[in-house]
């Protein structure tokens, strides 16, 4: 199994982001944004196991990104970065079942964060593996339309599957209608994100 994790960092501080982006980076990829329209960009662009977010940027409330990112990847796992102790500001943040660090923060705190995410990722795969065996047998499935939702589910490029599965792209195509033919979802990406909402509230 890949133990890299994938991290998103929204922070308008030039030292602070490339800091956080330094030390995420020790355990997987990790990219760096400044603004909340740069982060959307980036969330529908691929996945991301874990946001990091800043509250006060320059074009809106960080704490905004929250649903969007969790409408793209449901499981992503979210840590708020503030400077301030506003009380409406914590308060959102545990109304949205995200946690929080007060800037400036001491580096076991990131360890603890990167340790969560991975154990939340390991937890996700394993739900995901479990509705994606549901879907096979509920929908009837082959195993080539499996293996691309699979390849959605983990964030996978849809340009990259035919390099991925060996096949010509118009075999992708192929398959991807049939697979929708079957789930009844309009797109391939709803599918992926109907998939991985289900796995979401799977229990293990």
């Amino acid at each position: 199994m890949d133990d890299s994790l994938a991290f998103l960092v929204v922070e308008d501080e030039d030292v602070l982001r490339r800091a956080l982006v330094r030390a995420l980076s020790n355990h997987g990829r990790a990219e760096g944004v400044s603004s909340c329209a740069q982060a959307r960009t980036a969330l529908r662009a691929r996945k991301y196991d874990s946001l990091v977010v800043d509250i006060k940027l320059p074009d809106g409330n960080g704490l905004d990104l929250v649903p969007r990112a969790r409408q793209i990847w449901p499981a992503i796992w979210v840590l708020v970065l503030t400077g301030s102790i506003e009380h409406a500001s914590i308060t959102r943040a545990h109304e949205l079942g995200v946690r929080y660090l007060l800037k400036p923060f001491a580096p076991e705190h990131l360890r603890v964060h990167v340790e969560e995410t991975r154990a939340r990722r390991h937890a996700g795969d394993r739900r995901v593996s479990v509705a994606l065996d549901r879907w096979t047998r509920g929908h009837n499935l082959t195993a080539a339309e499996t293996e691309l939702l699979a390849l959605g589910a983990r964030g996978v490029p849809r340009e990259e599957f035919a390099i991925v599965r060996g096949v010509r792209p118009d075999t992708i195509r192929k398959q991807i209608q049939s697979l929708l033919m079957k789930t009844g979802d309009v797109t391939f990406e709803g599918a992926v994100n109907s998939l991985l909402r289900e796995a979401v509230a799977e229990p293990l």
